[in-house]
């Protein structure tokens, strides 16, 4: 089961729908699905620690960033060799935007309401304590216990 459709990424490749002529949107459902199929493996491959894959339902974050994922690799293949004319095209941002939503969710700092993977396989026993550290992130870096030059005799 696919995390999106290829309607929904034509719907970020243009603005009219009906009008897909001269962008990504144009291909074929076939071309645009491989895409999907692409960047799925993507997510899946880059959470496959975390969380149980595929999803099944994808949370709405997964199927976001699957869709502009796709967008992007679907507007490769339509470009082929030219280059985007600026860093601000729409489809560029999205896929940016993806990849940094994706990121935070393989370090943890973004959490989906999805089940997570046991690494283990093992079940934790009900009435065992389980420590979980809160705190995300460097507490202390080398730089605070380095001495600033002439400070110390």
């Amino acid at each position: 089961m696919s995390y999106v459709l290829p309607d929904a990424v034509r719907s970020v490749l243009v603005r009219d729908t009906d009008k897909t002529t001269g962008s990504a949107a144009s291909l074929t459902d076939a071309t645009i699905q491989a895409a999907i199929d692409d960047a799925e493996a993507q997510v899946d491959g880059t959470l496959r620690l975390l969380y149980e894959v595929p999803f099944d339902p994808a949370p709405d974050l997964v199927v976001t960033i699957t869709r502009d994922i796709a967008a992007y690799l679907a507007d490769l293949t339509y470009r082929q060799s030219q280059d985007y004319s600026s860093a601000l095209d729409p489809v560029y941002l999205r896929y940016q935007r993806a990849l940094q939503n994706l990121q935070g969710i393989a370090t943890d700092v973004i959490t989906l309401d999805a089940p997570r993977s046991d690494a283990d396989g093992d079940e934790p026993d009900i009435g065992q304590a389980t420590v979980v550290n809160v705190y995300r992130g460097a507490l202390f870096s080398m730089g605070e216990f380095l001495a600033p030059r002439g400070r110390w005799p």
